[in-house]
């Protein structure tokens, strides 16, 4: 069984055959940052910076492949192949000699290490709970999960009806083997729409020219554009169109034409060419806001400057809400940022739309560190769920990421639904303004978590600097990616 950070122990990294600082790119959000790396006896540690007293993960190393790569704009790449975490590490040398001492030491380590534990569950047919040992005869994907998230086998006989209940959310939302619980349900029969209705019928690669790859996520890849009859820049997702993926994407560009908003990225036409959907959207210069948290600890948000972004998001989120619309997936990934100073909501793909019918909804949408407790334990949930986001996104700003986000998402959801939800780490460096936002944000009882209109009168918010004073942000942040060495 994977060792939590309760069972680690500093003489297992004491003495390392190999450590230095390396970049990793991360388990959720694709970026890299800088970690510093210890090779010791069968495990590879990675810690936030070099001195520190825990390592964020170990890995075990038994079992485990390592092998040299590239990808593109990457170079000196290590994949190291878990099966305890069921993932590839990517880790990223600086040079080519680096890059070659770092995966011998890891092959060496790995061919000594021994084989480790198993959880100690037994194949049946059903799932049982056993008060001495845990679970029995879990499914082998879920024993797999259990094994990697950290959760002890103390807590699972404290909260065995939690961890079995997050145990088929997790395989849900990873395996997307149930759709109805992943995906936005249909709209509402009073405004059924089609996706003919949406798409223009005119051929997009003429309409648009000098298409430059600018981004990549999960639902397609994001187009730098010219708009030929007009010359504007403009963005472009394309993203495959499948029976699976069709609700969604009607649902997504339904609510996106119909939300006209300042602080929402405009929506300006669909098209369909070789069975790929192009959604074309104004170009935002500033990029996203995890590309400003990306450059710490060169450039540093201040509490005026987050409080711009609170404010404006909040504004965004009033609309939405106002509309009966719940966004489900505010991070800071999804708030794009103008060359004005401007901040805008986008990505609308997990969007849903409340009617007279259903004015709740229980589906299970977003993503994991991020999420409310009442969504992932599949309760009824309402706008309240992006004010949650919201405040995390507030910690993320403050700390870099939002909390838990070293832990494997299954632990992460396990604390978030059984714990008290741990806020900002050092609440005493803030102003009491900005702690008492966050604070009201992450209120667990949905009845005392406000609405986002009343967040917009919070006192915290009369800190934001103005859109001019965002913009050297910024420019600093763009400034430092490109000065970024490898």
């Amino acid at each position: 069984m994977t060792k939590t950070k309760e069972q680690l122990s500093p003489s297992m990294w004491a003495n390392p055959k190999k450590e230095g600082e390396l970049r990793k790119q991360g388990a959720v959000r694709r970026n890299w940052k800088r970690r510093w790396f210890v090779v010791q006896d069968s495990h590879l540690f990675y810690f936030r910076s070099k001195g520190d007293s825990m390592p964020i993960r170990g890995i075990p190393l038994d079992n485990c492949s390592v092998c040299k790569s590239s990808r593109p704009g990457r170079d000196h790449l290590i994949e190291v192949s878990s099966t305890d975490f069921e993932r590839v590490f990517l880790i990223q040398a600086p040079d080519g000699s680096v890059c070659e001492e770092w995966v011998q030491a890891i092959e060496s380590a790995s061919c000594v290490a021994g084989v480790s534990a198993p959880f100690d569950i037994q194949h049946n047919v059903h799932v049982d709970f056993d008060s001495d040992t845990g679970f029995k005869g879990l499914p082998a994907d879920w024993e797999a999960m259990l094994k990697s998230s950290g959760i002890t086998r103390d807590e699972v006989i404290e909260n065995h009806e939690e961890v079995l209940s997050l145990l088929e959310f997790q395989d849900n939302f990873q395996n997307q083997k149930n759709i109805t619980q992943l995906q936005p349900q249909p709209l509402p029969e009073d405004n059924n729409v089609k996706l003919e209705d949406l798409i223009s019928q005119e051929d997009p690669t003429t309409a648009f020219t000098d298409l430059v790859k600018i981004g990549e996520g999960a639902a397609g890849e994001v187009f730098l554009a010219t708009c030929v009859k007009d010359e504007r820049r403009v963005a472009i997702k394309k993203m495959q169109l499948n029976e699976e993926s069709m609700p969604l994407v009607v649902t997504e560009i339904d609510i996106m034409r119909s939300s006209t908003h300042p602080n929402i990225v405009e929506y300006m036409d669909s098209y369909v060419e070789n069975d790929q959907l192009w959604v074309v959207m104004e170009y935002m210069g500033g990029g996203c806001l995890t590309e400003i948290l990306d450059q710490y600890p060169r450039v540093v948000m201040t509490e005026p400057q987050m409080a711009h972004v609170a404010r404006e998001t909040l504004q965004s989120l009033v609309y939405i809400h106002n509309l009966h619309r719940i966004h489900r997936d505010i991070k800071s990934d999804n708030l794009l940022l103008g060359s004005d100073g401007s901040v805008k909501v986008a990505d609308f793909g997990y969007a849903a739309q409340l009617t007279q019918k259903q004015q709740k909804r229980n589906t299970v949408v977003g993503t994991p560190y991020w999420m409310a407790p009442e969504l992932i334990r599949g309760y009824d949930y309402g706008t309240k769920v992006d004010v949650w986001s919201l405040g995390v996104m507030m910690i993320e700003m403050a700390e870099r990421e939002p909390p838990y986000m070293d832990l494997p998402p299954l632990r992460a959801l396990f604390l978030i639904t059984t714990k008290e939800f741990p806020g900002l780490k050092e609440p005493e460096k803030w102003s009491t303004q900005f702690a008492d936002f966050v604070g009201q944000c992450l209120r667990k009882d949905t009845a005392d978590r406000p609405e986002a209109a009343e967040l917009l009168q919070h006192p915290f918010l009369r800190k934001a600097c103005s859109p001019t004073e965002f913009v050297e942000l910024i420019e600093a942040a763009q400034s430092a990616k490109e000065d970024g060495g490898y």
